[in-house]
């Protein structure tokens, strides 16, 4: 049962993280720009939260906090400039330049959401601090790969919604990816999702 139960932890995760990014393109607008509102971060860190919450918390104890934190992750991320990058296309129509500072930033954006997820996972004894690295290269690889996408596409078409084509295939990779490392890090837990039980403080 505990493959299956990883099966759906992952389904959950990697469907209603895309569905909370299709959703928060309701509120953050996709421009050629380099900031979003605080506001406009925090409602997107809301949905984003929101809807990890929803797959977490038979396995996680406190995952409301992930909410919070989503959402606080992100709108810190506005504060420094680079809380765009997930709505965001670059103004260049170099697919090296795109492909590299899409690593550049999509690694500095996935690190810095993964610690304060890492806070939220750390009491489970999941050795959560596997978390930000993983976090930080599946958001380096998935931004790039979106950027790279979308150019590639907007050079074809000539179209701005080529664009945003690439910005969804970028959060269903870091879905799908990143569902996948969620799942290897809960996966002994699956078989007692309701009481994960605590390791010692120098594993996490």
């Amino acid at each position: 049962m505990r493959l299956l139960d990883g099966i759906t932890l992952w389904l959950g995760w990697t469907g209603l993280t895309w569905l909370a990014f299709l959703v928060s393109l309701l509120f953050v607008e996709v421009g050629e720009k380099h900031d979003v509102s605080v506001v406009e971060s925090l409602l997107g860190g809301l949905l984003i939260g929101l809807a990890h919450w929803q797959v977490l918390r038979p396995y996680l104890r406190e995952a409301h906090r992930w909410i919070g934190t989503s959402a606080l992750s992100w709108g810190a991320l506005a504060l420094f400039h680079i809380g765009a990058i997930g709505w965001m296309a670059p103004d260049t129509p170099s697919l090296m330049v795109r492909g590299l500072v899409g690593l550049g930033y999509g690694g500095y954006v996935g690190g810095l959401s993964g610690i304060g997820q890492w806070g939220v996972m750390r009491p489970q004894g999941v050795r959560a601090w596997r978390w930000i690295p993983l976090s930080g290269g599946i958001w380096a690889v998935a931004i790039a790969l979106g950027w790279t996408i979308g150019g590639s596409l907007r050079a074809v078409s000539n179209l701005f919604v080529a664009e945003v084509v690439g910005l969804v295939l970028a959060w269903g990779a870091i879905a799908a990816l990143s569902g996948i490392g969620i799942v290897g890090m809960l996966y002994p837990f699956l078989d007692d999702a309701q009481s994960p039980p605590l390791e010692n403080a120098s594993n996490q």
